[in-house]
C-alpha cells in the first residue's frame, strides 16, 4: 500500500512533463509555419528592366512586380500566388496606362535566381490565365537574378 502512494506523485509528475513537451514542441511548430522571409529579383538588359520582391510563407507568395521594358508601357502591381515545387504560379494585378488588369505568371526557381515563363493563355472571368501551366516555357532570357532587398 505505501508503494502505491509513492508510485501516484512520480507518475503524475512524469505525465505532466510529458504535457509540457508537447506545448513546447506545438508552439515551436506555429513559430516556423507562420515565418515569412522576403527575397528579391532583378533583370536589367539595355533600357529594359523587371523587379520582383516576394514575402514566402510557406508555399504562399505574395510581392510586387514591376516591368519597364524600353518604349512600351510601364507594369506596376502585386502578385499573390503560390510555389508548386520549383515553379511559382501567381496572379499578377497591375496598371497600364491608368487600367487595372490581371494576368496570371509564372518563374521556375533555377538556383537562386527565377526565369519567367511563356505559354498560351486565354480570357477567363477578365483575367489572363495559361491554358496548361504544365507546358509552359521557360526558355528565356529573362532571367531574374537574386538580389538584396533594399529596406
Amino acid at each position: 500500500m505505501k508503494y502505491i502512494f509513492l508510485f501516484l506523485p512520480v507518475a503524475a509528475i512524469l505525465i505532466a512533463s510529458c504535457d509540457d513537451n508537447t506545448k513546447q514542441s506545438t508552439n515551436v511548430d506555429k513559430t516556423i509555419s507562420n515565418s515569412v522571409t522576403e527575397h528579391c529579383y532583378n533583370y536589367i538588359s539595355n533600357k529594359d528592366s523587371v523587379f520582383m520582391h516576394l514575402k514566402m510563407a510557406n508555399d504562399s507568395v505574395t510581392g510586387d512586380l514591376i516591368y519597364n521594358y524600353f518604349e512600351k508601357d510601364k507594369n506596376t502591381g502585386t502578385i499573390q500566388g503560390k510555389m508548386k515545387g520549383d515553379t511559382l504560379v501567381a496572379d499578377y494585378t497591375f496598371l497600364s496606362e491608368g487600367i487595372e488588369s490581371i494576368r496570371q505568371v509564372a518563374f521556375l526557381k533555377r538556383g537562386n535566381d527565377f526565369a519567367e515563363g511563356y505559354g498560351d493563355a486565354e480570357e477567363i472571368n477578365n483575367k489572363m490565365v495559361f491554358k496548361k501551366t504544365g507546358t509552359l516555357n521557360f526558355k528565356t532570357n529573362i532571367i531574374l537574378k537574386h538580389v538584396e532587398c533594399n529596406k
